[in-house]
């Protein structure tokens, strides 16, 4: 069996690493927040998006992203949910929109198979202002149903954690949905729901399943 899970909002506190990162370096009420509202408003894609987003933070020490991104707290029991299913021989794969410097230390920290998330490009130890979307908003479904396909693993034998609507592709293209603490609007996708503090509880869930 494998594991998609979603990383901000799901197995951090924090719902947004993007916004995170704007708000701590005082970016976000005049600068970033405005490119949020013309991408959901339609004006521009999601690529322009996160390019203008990634130019605000051009020339900044990776090493003062790294410091940020560490501030940023677990929901209690991930790290041992993750533990929990890699003992039940489950692969746990993060799949996010957010940020790989943030995303790729998750996963180190506890201890998941697989990191893809989007690239802040860097030369020299600082940010280029460059993006490299591994990623797109809502579109997480077309790369899980191509991770399942290069595994061979049918879509019966996936499941998907997540809280918000960036993952409703990724909960369509499994076989068990669970929404961990979600958006209101997930709720007719989802198998199963959870409001609850700690993530530990999808484990039970996703063992009965298995």
């Amino acid at each position: 069996m494998i594991a998609f899970l979603d990383c901000d909002g799901t197995l951090t506190k924090v719902k947004s690493s993007w916004e995170y990162l704007h708000r701590r370096l005082g970016l976000w009420e005049n600068n970033a927040y405005s490119y949020q509202k013309l991408f959901r408003g339609g004006e521009i894609d999601y690529y322009e998006f996160c390019k203008r987003d990634a130019l605000l933070w051009k020339g900044l020490p990776v090493s003062k992203v790294m410091d940020v991104m560490a501030e940023i707290p677990y929901q209690e029991g991930a790290g041992e949910t993750i533990g929990s299913l890699r003992g039940m021989g489950i692969t746990t794969i993060i799949v996010s929109t957010g940020l790989s410097l943030l995303v790729d230390k998750v996963k180190r920290d506890l201890g998941a198979h697989i990191a893809i998330a989007n690239d802040l490009l860097t030369k020299n130890g600082h940010l280029t202002g460059d993006i490299r979307i591994n990623v797109e908003y809502n579109k997480k479904g077309r790369l899980v149903e191509k991770i399942l396909d290069s595994m061979k693993i049918k879509r019966e034998e996936a499941c998907a954690v997540g809280d918000g609507e960036g993952d409703t592709g990724m909960f369509k293209a499994v076989g068990l949905s669970i929404g961990f603490n979600p958006h209101p609007n997930m709720l007719p996708l989802l198998g199963h729901v959870l409001y609850t503090a700690s993530l530990f509880n999808i484990t039970e869930i996703i063992r009965n399943h298995g």
